[in-house]
C-alpha cells in the first residue's frame, strides 16, 4: 500500500481510539460520581446517631435523584433508550423510598437497620448503573443535577 493511504487510515485510526477512551474514561468518571454520591450519604448516614435524621437523610437523598430523572426524562431530545433506563431508576428509588418509610406494601425500615439499608441501596443502585442504559449525556445531566439541587 502506498503512503497516500496508509498515512490517513493510521490517523483515523488513532483518532478513533483516542475519542473511543475518551468517552470510555468520561463514563468511568460519570459513573464514579454517582458512586461518590451514593458513598456521601451512606457516611452521612453512619456518622448520624439520631434514627430521624438518619431517615431523613436517606428520604432527601431518594428525593433528590426522583427529582433529578423526572427533570431529565423531561428534557426534549432524550431518547428513547435513555427515556427507558430514566423510567427504570424513577422506579427503583421509588421502590427503595416506599420501603423505606413502609408504605405500598413494604414494611418499614426498623430504625436499627437504616445504616444496612442504606448500604444495601448503595449497592443496589450501583448495580443498577451497571445494567440500564443511560447514555453518557443523559448521565453527566443527571449529575449536573444532583450537584445543584
Amino acid at each position: 500500500m502506498s503512503s497516500k493511504i496508509i498515512k490517513p487510515l493510521l490517523i483515523s485510526l488513532f483518532l478513533g481510539l483516542f475519542l473511543q477512551s475518551t468517552v470510555i474514561a468520561q463514563s468511568i468518571s460519570s459513573s464514579e460520581k454517582f458512586k461518590a454520591y451514593y458513598n456521601e450519604v451512606v457516611l452521612k448516614v453512619e456518622k448520624e446517631d439520631d434514627f430521624d435524621q438518619k431517615r431523613a437523610i436517606l428520604n432527601d437523598s431518594f428525593e433528590n435523584m426522583i427529582t433529578a430523572y423526572e427533570r431529565v426524562s423531561s428534557m426534549k431530545g432524550i431518547s428513547a433508550e435513555d427515556q427507558q433506563g430514566l423510567a427504570e431508576m424513577h422506579q427503583r428509588i421509588m421502590s427503595k423510598l416506599n420501603e423505606l418509610n413502609g408504605i405500598k406494601g413494604y414494611d418499614l425500615v426498623a430504625d436499627v437497620e437504616l445504616d444496612n439499608f442504606a448500604n444495601y441501596v448503595q449497592n443496589d443502585l450501583e448495580q443498577a448503573n451497571r445494567t440500564i442504559t443511560i447514555s453518557l449525556t443523559t448521565l453527566l445531566l443527571i449529575i449536573l443535577i444532583l450537584i445543584l439541587i
